[in-house]
């Protein structure tokens, strides 16, 4: 039971471990998550697991203002030989027992930091955490509170050991993750060092368009030619054209008039321009417009093969073009007054007056009422919006007005202009690409941190025959 608690609690509160074992201790599979195995009501029968157990419980090390008792140290490597079984006696039982007091000792180290820091937990987010744990081992409140009493541990007990995850995970959070940021370059690079991995032994048939920009052409130009290529990708993605007869029309590469088909192309001999786009797209795909030094360039991916060959599930995102008229309440309006005029206004657009019109006179959001209250294009299922805007842009069919609605800002009246639907599958590897950039540079940041955290703090280790794996 006590290893599904460990395990639930570290997956549901920290994602992230920060903590290292040695590579001998990983090569036996151990787990990193000791600090749940730091503290039990079960110490005596632990401890009388070991050779020449002692009624009296010693210090095994001495961690800034507090201590490690020996208890604690044999409950930890207990639950890790049974969890590992076997496996565990490959390991010197010396060097195991010095690897796990080091994993007590970090996580001590951290819980001591954090209160240093003046970080609190409320008693509702550890129920929260609780409820996280019993949801990962399959089991309602009562279920898991008749498991945690079996294996002898009460929930006082529990609730201290997830307070002290709660705190170190708040600590890591902003001594940490507040550290770590992935730009746009981060990830341009990794895609083109994947396209290049991905492109070894493939074969892509590949469909182009080229609409060339000379050497010295003026912004206007340069602005022009995107904005057509842009507009025909519509057409292409939107289905209103096909795209061997969009290249045969209008590319200027070399085979436009072969619906712009560029044959099989072996992947490892992919052109620079063309090496961290194609890789990315999946069989029908069309790309977004990207230039180099020729001009712009759309390609789509007609078919792949060879080893190793993947097809991407296409990513489809549901998205509204909208405007709004925002109407707060203020010292001189009050929200009844709000009110009255958000129906004025509503009236006045049942009768026919432009929304624009009325947003720029009336609307109190600055960011849009210059532009007539126009948001763009939105995702209503992924974008922070109040879940009542959500709801009516749901409901809304373009050329259709709200109802004025109150929303957390005041009241509210949104028109939508046109719904489409948009691949957003390239948008989705990179949001995939920034997250796993993320979690890399979050544990190097967290195991420098952890590092300068040991080397700054007092700690006096009591065990005999003690090895460090941290270098000390």
């Amino acid at each position: 039971m006590r290893y599904l608690l460990a395990t639930g609690l570290a997956l549901a509160i920290t994602p992230l471990a920060f903590i290292s074992l040695s590579a001998s201790a990983q090569s036996l599979g151990f787990p990193d998550d000791y600090s749940l195995m730091s503290r039990s009501s079960d110490s005596a029968d632990a401890a009388s697991t070991q050779p020449n157990a002692q009624t009296l419980d010693e210090i095994v090390a001495v961690v800034g203002d507090g201590v490690i008792l020996e208890s604690e140290l044999n409950q930890a490597v207990a639950r890790i030989r049974a969890r590992a079984g076997g496996r565990a006696d490959q390991m010197p039982p010396n060097i195991l027992r010095s690897q796990v007091l080091d994993q007590l000792i970090m996580q001590r180290l951290q819980v001591q930091r954090a209160r240093e820091r003046g970080i609190e937990i409320s008693d509702q987010e550890i129920d929260a955490g609780i409820g996280r744990i019993a949801q990962q081992n399959n089991m309602d409140m009562q279920q898991f509170m008749r498991a945690v009493a079996a294996d002898s541990m009460t929930m006082d007990q529990l609730r201290e050991q997830v307070r002290e995850e709660l705190l170190v995970s708040k600590l890591r959070r902003q001594e940490v993750m507040s550290k770590v940021s992935v730009s746009d370059e981060d990830v341009d690079r990794y895609l083109e060092n994947q396209s290049l991995r991905n492109a070894q032994d493939r074969e892509y048939r590949v469909r182009h368009i080229l609409l060339p920009v000379s050497e010295g052409a003026d912004s206007a130009t340069i602005e022009a030619t995107r904005d057509q290529l842009e507009a025909l990708r519509q057409q292409i993605v939107d289905g209103d054209t096909d795209f061997a007869d969009a290249a045969a029309s209008y590319s200027k590469g070399e085979n436009a008039l072969d619906g712009g088909d560029m044959g099989w192309m072996q992947g490892n001999y992919l052109s620079r321009t063309f090496r961290d786009i194609v890789p990315a797209l999946s069989p029908g795909e069309t790309s977004d417009v990207f230039r180099d030094s020729q001009g712009f360039h759309l390609v789509q991916l007609e078919d792949v093969r060879g080893r190793d060959a993947q097809n991407q599930p296409k990513v489809m995102v549901q998205e509204v073009q909208t405007r709004h008229i925002l109407l707060k309440p203020n010292e001189i309006r009050d929200a009844e007054r709000t009110r009255e005029l958000g129906s004025q206004i509503r009236e006045r657009l049942e009768a026919g007056d432009d929304f624009a019109a009325l947003a720029r006179e009336y609307s109190d959001d600055s960011a849009t009422a210059n532009q007539g209250g126009d948001l763009g294009w939105v995702q209503p299922d992924q974008q922070r919006l109040d879940p009542i805007t959500r709801r009516q842009l749901e409901a809304l069919s373009p050329g259709e007005v709200s109802p004025v609605f109150q929303t957390r800002e005041g009241y509210e009246i949104l028109k939508v202009t046109d719904r489409r639907e948009r691949d957003q599958t390239r948008e989705a590897a990179r949001d995939r690409v920034r997250r796993t950039l993320g979690e890399q540079k979050s544990v190097e940041e967290g195991e420098l941190w952890l590092r300068k955290l040991r080397d700054e703090a007092y700690v006096d280790v009591r065990m005999p025959g003690y090895q460090s794996s941290n270098g000390g």
